[in-house]
């Protein structure tokens, strides 16, 4: 049977389809079938199910994403009546994780992945190759009919398996050297997706990997992690300076490198700067940026969504970074459950002091997602007064950030994911 893998492409998925792709590449499934990246996947999908026995059309779908694909969608499930079982829809990332039930049912996929998707797709294709059971693979939700059934779960795979981008397709995105997060914020997907253990790439597979991108003219290395100065932590609560000394200092050796560390497209947790930390990363890193997860400036909001660190915290960690040079870029979101007009008018006020002091803010919109303790809380809205004020802000240059399209965002793909 000769079979192809059609992976929908575009910036916003080409970091996550880098890793994917590495994990296929590497492996024997790359000998057994046909692999192709697409940005408009209905312009080639029924000319290439005329050149294959099968199509399998993968998406890497975060919730956000719903309602710009839900039009393209509609289309895939009529493809999929005249097709049947020569064409095959599956979706993986933070969504169907999330909600598998709703991508099945309601998106009109035939299978999502759960959890982390190295090893879970890469058995998939191998399986569909080879027209043996489904079931047999882990990670799986898989439609049959008018019901979802679940394979066993996956396990937490090798962080040092697998390459951090395609050979094949020239993607080389910042390199992930930490999965999962034990801080459990309760409108956060990480920890859902990746488990509460955190896990991390070592130093050797790093230093490796990185060689790998300045030799491909790739001299700017970025990092991707939950929280960027927690890597080599023992419990993912404390920062460990010697272990992230260790890994920039590696990194830094290699010729014509230049490393960044704490800035897009990660951020840093506050209490996580510390004047041992900074000490070691101000020798080892170019950027001047550092962004900093504050959320809140109500410490009574905080506490709601379980964010485990305070205001002050913030204030502290903005001025350790100012004092090592660091432009500190702090961000916070408006609309989370619990959140008071009070509370959003301390935001204000804490967004005010940081600014006056040196700091850059930008501005969010909560947005329940799926999976996560606040998946029912009503998306995220942020009065009219609050808004003025955020729009004054804006036009002094003290805030950026997408608060306005991000409330409507919220609202759009509530209705659409909760239907199921």
């Amino acid at each position: 049977m000769t079979l192809l893998a059609l992976f929908k492409y575009n910036k916003v998925n080409a970091n996550s389809l880098a890793y994917l792709l590495g994990a296929l590449e590497t492996s024997i499934v790359a000998d057994k079938i046909d692999i192709e990246l697409a940005e408009n996947i209905l312009e080639v999908l029924e000319d290439r199910l005329s050149q294959y026995d099968k199509v399998v059309v993968l998406y890497s779908l975060m919730t956000t994403q719903l309602p710009y694909y839900l039009k393209e969608f509609n289309i895939l499930k009529s493809l999929k009546k005249k097709f049947r079982d020569r064409l095959l829809l599956v979706a993986g990332g933070p969504h169907p994780t999330g909600a598998p039930k709703n991508t099945l049912m309601k998106l009109g996929f035939d299978i999502a992945v759960v959890g982390e998707g190295e090893e879970t797709l890469k058995d998939l294709l191998l399986a569909l190759s080879e027209e043996y059971d489904l079931s047999t693979v882990s990670g799986l939700a898989i439609k049959t009919g008018e019901k979802v059934i679940t394979t066993e779960k996956r396990k937490p795979i090798d962080l040092s398996k697998y390459p951090p981008c395609s050979f094949v397709y020239k993607l080389y995105p910042p390199i992930e050297i930490m999965r999962g997060c034990c801080f459990s914020c309760k409108y956060c997907q990480t920890p859902r997706i990746f488990n509460y253990t955190v896990r991390f790439r070592p130093i050797d597979y790093v230093r490796k990997w990185a060689k790998h991108y300045v030799k491909e003219g790739r001299r700017t290395i970025r990092f991707i992690a939950p929280n960027g100065f927690a890597y080599g932590s023992k419990d993912g609560r404390s920062p460990n300076p010697r272990k992230l000394e260790r890994l920039l200092k590696e990194i830094k050796s290699i010729p014509r490198a230049r490393v960044h560390l704490g800035n897009f497209p990660s951020e840093v947790r506050p209490e996580f700067v510390t004047r041992e930390v900074l000490d070691v990363v101000s020798k080892y890193v170019v950027n001047k940026t550092l962004a900093i997860g504050a959320q809140s400036g109500s410490n009574r909001v905080l506490y709601i969504i379980n964010r485990q660190h305070t205001v002050e915290d913030v204030y502290e960690a903005v001025d350790l970074a100012l004092d090592y040079g660091f432009t500190p870029s702090v961000d916070f979101m408006f609309g989370l459950p619990g959140e008071t007009l009070e509370d959003m008018y301390q935001t204000l006020t804490t967004i005010h002091e940081l600014t006056k002091r040196g700091a850059v803010v930008r501005g969010h919109t909560f947005i329940p997602l799926p999976g996560t303790p606040f998946e029912n809380a009503p998306p995220g809205k942020i009065p009219k007064e609050i808004k003025k004020e955020l729009i004054k802000l804006k036009a002094y240059g003290k805030i950026t950030g997408e608060w306005e399209k991000q409330e409507e965002i919220a609202w759009r793909v509530t209705k659409i994911w909760r239907e199921y």
